[in-house]
């Protein structure tokens, strides 16, 4: 087995550019050629042993199997349409060819044999497998039918509409829910991933800074909550350019990943004390008067309030919280503030804890303090290329739900940063919406559409998302493949994978500068864009003049303010436009003060903390000891070593290099519980269980474990983790601090 992993890993890296790729260009005699290689369409005309092969075209694309969105070649073989190889595009500005696993194994998204080709009604019992192939006509017939039905007898509160992560149709699917009617409307992700970082941009900044890290010019790099070499290949490699050329690199992670274990400064928090960590930082800088006094006193407002709310966070009374040496959090916190320009980049550890629009906030004071808020080096705001942003309110139509029926959606009286207008895209709490399909109170939920989602993986209580969606008398699912939540359902559509579709790409995530072309490289017989399936549904439910033709029609919309349309887009590729610096200066901040608010009012004014708070995890050896007791160990989780939540499990490339759930142990824990490297083990908390796999490192502390999400069935994490309290304002679930036991198991 290791052998073959090997094998495989080197296959994969076999495909990949020159190491060196990131410091020189290509020597002058390929640039012509690998010019001609990235044109869109290009044939090319393969030799091998002197015979002639088939002809190649060469599709310029994007891959979308995460949000990165990485520019990719795809070669097709002309004669039968099918997918040679995905790989890197060197001529990307972008990416300059670097392509992870999930990229480079993409071809199985159209070669696996378990792909969804077909519409398929269910005949048999719920859940028994039993399926009979409909058409597109029958499928999307029916189901506006259903719908039609249960909104004039439930109301349109008696229908759900859930999605999955962002895959370039989210918001248009956003809209269908809302042009239909449907308040109770949200995704497992958002109270959990992305939206507790851009509700604290927007009530500290006005502007989305904190998600966009200028590494080219930085002295510093702050890592926190993300581990770029796994989930950002080229933010990390950015990240790694920047500490050749001299930049610090500090890393606040529980666990010893690859970002920590290149960094100068290792900063082991206990797992959701990232508020205390950020607070006790602020301390030093404030008290050792490192910060940028200049930019506090003409740009922010509410800095007094601050000094005296930390006063008593000394890092001594920050290392008793979260175990960081005092010593160790005085040094970063001078590092970080004497390197100006220094940057932070982080991503969803901050998102799941009990705090998690607190802890976001913590961190954001940081930048704030110090200045480095749209400078050269720091956090910046990413350029505006001209096209339509699909992320508005206007773009998913929130006004088409009624105001006065706003109050029957789900979370809506506990959650305003999430259920509300302060919300990006407003939605449900989902766990109220999953107690509601399960209970029948306050009202009837009697239908869900699911798209691009595998609810019973990735939601938490598993067993209770389960209950919920028995209670369902009609349940559509929209994905690639049958998983485990198609299984429960009525309906299934077959959804098209990223290769077999177009898509205009913009997105921190993917890049500041540019947008990206995404065009379809092949056709699955049957298989449809969601986009394409939504505009089909909105005509059939008689709201089509809201939408669009075709995904096409959708791409010359929001290419329309550029000039071009999107056939003429995805032959320039790409869309760019250089970052902005210094645009508070001539603009301010878009907030109440127009400045940064480090004492929040839209926090005070809707009832959360206007300063950050530090509280103990809802679960922690100090919150609940007696639970503690039962269950010794913290879990956390988040380690995804080639996947993206629940996706790829289906890849046999993949699952060579990771063929199972692993759970990380200290070695002196593993020997005292009789565990060895690759036992089979039972991971139990006082909500439910899971199997994996044990694996020894010096890595965590002795009484915290990191496992894996995303896997099915009995390895699946979430059946472990409850929700019966949740982060103020946004309804966050708690994820990275949940107590448990590990046992050996014979099986």
């Amino acid at each position: 087995m290791l052998e073959r992993r090997r094998n495989f890993a080197l296959k994969l890296l076999g495909d990949m550019p020159d190491p060196d790729y990131r410091r020189s260009p290509p020597p002058g005699d390929l640039q012509p050629a690998l010019r001609k290689a990235a044109r869109p369409s290009a044939t090319i005309r393969p030799k091998r042993a002197g015979r002639l092969e088939p002809k190649t075209r060469v599709v310029p694309s994007a891959c979308f199997s995460c949000n990165t969105n990485c520019e990719v070649l795809v070669l097709v073989d002309e004669a039968s349409g099918r997918i040679l190889k995905v790989e890197g595009d060197p001529g990307s500005p972008v990416t300059r060819g670097v392509l992870c696993a999930k990229g480079l194994a993409a071809k199985d998204l159209l070669d696996n044999p378990g792909r969804l080709r077909t519409p398929l009604k269910r005949v048999g019992e719920r859940g028994q497998g039993q399926w009979e192939p409909i058409s597109w006509d029958e499928a999307l017939c029916l189901v506006a039918e259903k719908l039609d039905y249960y909104k004039k007898k439930f109301g349109p509160q008696g229908i759900a509409f859930l999605e999955g992560t962002r895959r370039g149709w989210s918001r248009v699917f956003s809209r269908l829910a809302y042009a239909f009617g449907a308040m109770n409307h949200g995704a497992a992700g958002w109270a959990q991933c992305l939206w507790p970082r851009l509700v604290d941009n927007a009530v500290t900044f006005g502007a989305s800074y904190m998600e966009a890290a200028e590494c080219e010019n930085t002295h510093c790099v702050l890592v926190w909550g993300v581990n770029p070499p796994a989930t950002w290949p080229i933010k990390a490699a950015d990240i790694m350019d920047a500490r050749e050329r001299g930049a610090s690199l500090i890393v606040v992670d529980p666990h010893l990943s690859e970002a920590a274990a290149k960094a100068d400064l290792w900063l082991q928090l206990r797992p959701e004390t990232d508020v205390a960590l950020a607070l006790a930082m602020v301390h030093v800088i404030i008290n050792q008067e490192l910060y940028d006094s200049a930019f506090v006193e003409k740009w922010t407002t509410g800095f007094d309030r601050l000094k005296e709310h930390v006063e008593k966070c000394t890092p001594e009374w920050g290392e008793k919280i979260t175990r960081v040496p005092a010593g160790l959090i005085a040094k970063a916190a001078r590092i970080y503030a004497t390197a100006k320009p220094a940057c932070i980049s982080r991503c969803v550890a901050l998102d799941v804890p009990h705090d998690s629009l607190q802890a976001c906030r913590a961190v954001s004071l940081l930048a704030a303090i110090t200045g480095n808020i749209g400078l050269p080096g720091g956090n910046v705001l990413v350029s505006s290329r001209g096209e339509i942003s699909q992320n508005t309110h206007d773009f998913i139509g929130h006004h088409f739900i009624p105001e006065e029926l706003l109050h029957l959606r789900r979370g809506y009286d506990r959650f305003p940063f999430l259920c509300g207008k302060l919300s990006p895209v407003p939605s449900a709490h989902m766990p109220s919406l999953w107690e509601t399909m399960a209970t029948g109170r306050p009202y009837p939920i009697k239908a869900a559409l699911v798209f691009g989602s595998n609810a019973v993986v990735s939601y938490s209580n598993t067993k209770r998302v389960r209950e919920a969606l028995a209670q369902l008398e009609f349940l559509v699912v929209a994905d690639l493949f049958l998983t485990p939540t198609g299984q429960l359902a009525d309906l299934i559509l077959p959804a098209s994978s990223w290769l077999e579709r177009n898509n205009v790409i913009s997105s921190f995530q993917c890049s500041y500068t540019h947008t990206i072309a995404q065009q379809k490289a092949a056709v699955l017989a049957e298989a449809r864009s969601d986009v394409d399936i939504v505009n089909e549904l909105a005509r059939r439910l008689g709201l089509g003049n809201k939408f669009w033709k075709d995904e096409e029609g959708l791409y010359d919309y929001l290419l329309g303010p550029t000039g071009l349309a999107f056939a003429e887009f995805k032959t320039q590729k790409r869309l760019y436009a250089p970052l902005e610096f210094h645009q508070h200066e001539k603009k301010g901040f878009k907030t109440p003060s127009g400045k940064v608010e480090l004492y929040s009012s839209i926090l005070e004014k809707h009832g959360s903390a206007p300063l950050p708070v530090y509280s103990e995890p809802f679960q922690s050896p100090l919150s609940t000891p007696d639970l503690a007791q039962e269950f010794p160990l913290i879990m956390t989780s988040g380690r995804r070593p080639c996947f993206r939540h629940t996706e790829n499990r289906q890849n046999p490339l993949l699952r060579e290099l990771c063929p199972d759930s692993r759970v990380r142990i200290h070695p002196d824990t593993a020997a005292g519980l009789g565990i060895k490297e690759g036992d089979a083990v039972m991971i139990e908390s006082s909500t439910g269980w899971a199997k994996s796999v044990a694996e020894l490192t010096k890595g965590v502390a002795p009484d915290v474990i990191q496992t894996m999400p995303g896997w099915s069935g009995e390895e699946n994490i979430n059946n472990l983790i409850p929700w019966d309290q949740f982060a103020e304002g946004i309804g966050t679930v708690s994820m990275h601090s949940i107590m448990c036991r590990v046992r050996k198991t014979d099986e």
